[in-house]
């Protein structure tokens, strides 16, 4: 269940002009808890994940310009 949440969580970020910069752990865990995933996990998982997505959204973006 964790890994389905960390698949969702991508499009909960926080962002400003340059783009995303970072997750919105409280968004997430809020849908972590909804969906009845072990929300300990995901805190400590978020972190390892969270610079790969950032990554993902900031090449897409270069991509598209």
């Amino acid at each position: 269940m964790t890994w389905a949440v960390i698949r969702r969580c991508g499009g909960q970020v926080r962002a400003a002009f340059a783009g995303p910069y970072a997750l919105d752990y409280a968004a997430i865990l809020m849908m972590a808890d909804a969906m009845g995933a072990e929300t300990a996990l995901l805190a400590d998982a978020l972190p390892s994940v969270e610079p790969i997505i950032v990554k993902a959204y900031r090449e897409n973006a270069e991509d598209g310009d």
